[in-house]
């Protein structure tokens, strides 16, 4: 029986064998993976922190520019209103002139025009006293 049972023995030694080769072949395999695996995963989790870092910086450059361009533009808003009211300034003072310039005249035509009735008042007193005597 010891016979009988050696070459079966030692077939079944032979599958044992093989059947240990490939499990030891397909965890080499599977350790492999893995390691890929491991450094896939790094390699992406530094893109996303190297992307996240880009847009941080993208974002942080984008509203720095846009402050940048409204503080221009208020600036130029400011020297407009500034150049509006130096205008209107000067406008008001050159109509204010103007006005007490016309006021004088009036001024002056209305005295003029006083000293005049008063003087045709003065001729007409005059006539009239004359004719009544």
């Amino acid at each position: 029986m010891s016979t009988a049972l050696n070459p079966e023995i030692a077939a079944l030694r032979d599958k044992v064998e093989e059947h240990a080769r490939e499990l030891a072949e397909m965890r080499g395999s599977v350790n492999q993976l893995n390691n890929t695996i491991r450094a896939s995963v790094r390699q992406s989790i530094w893109q996303l922190i190297a992307m996240i870092v880009s847009l941080c910086l993208s974002i942080a450059g984008g509203l720095a520019y846009q402050a940048n361009m409204i503080d221009k533009r208020l600036d130029r808003l400011e020297k407009r209103i500034d150049q509006s009211e130096k205008n209107i300034t000067v406008r008001f003072e050159d109509f204010k002139q103007e006005v007490e310039k016309r006021l004088d005249q009036f001024e002056k035509r209305t005295d003029q025009s006083e000293k005049n009735i008063t003087a045709r008042f003065e001729d007409l007193k005059q006539e009239v006293r004359a004719k009544r005597k």
